[in-house]
């Protein structure tokens, strides 16, 4: 039907925009902490973990010892068959992994 395709998509982009916008202002939600902030605090918080990791879980089948600390994987979240991690190395990464044992330590916890 002619007339009725609406306005174009740079006005309901930037409609879009000005909502979300207002939205966080009212909530009192824009530019509270940093982004770059939240994420270095973030980071740091998986970097502790292995420690962490290393000297509280028992580990089945393999002794602490053996187990370099850059050698643990640490499981951020998990969406359908692969899990957000993050691993040692000289980035600060989450990475996808697919998750090869399908999870059936996991559920208990």
């Amino acid at each position: 039907m002619k007339g009725s395709e609406g306005p174009p998509a740079a006005t309901v982009a930037e409609r879009t925009e000005e909502k979300e916008e207002k939205c966080f202002e009212d909530h009192g939600l824009v530019n509270e902490v940093p982004l770059s902030c939240y994420l270095q605090n973030g980071m740091q918080k998986l970097q502790d973990m292995r420690k962490r990791a290393r000297d509280i879980f028992w580990w089945p089948f393999t002794q602490h010892e053996i187990v370099p600390i850059e050698n643990i994987t640490l499981i951020d979240s998990r969406c359908g068959e692969k899990f957000a991690v993050h691993k040692a190395s000289s980035y600060d990464l989450i990475t996808q992994q697919f998750d090869a044992c399908a999870s059936w330590w996991t559920h208990g916890t």
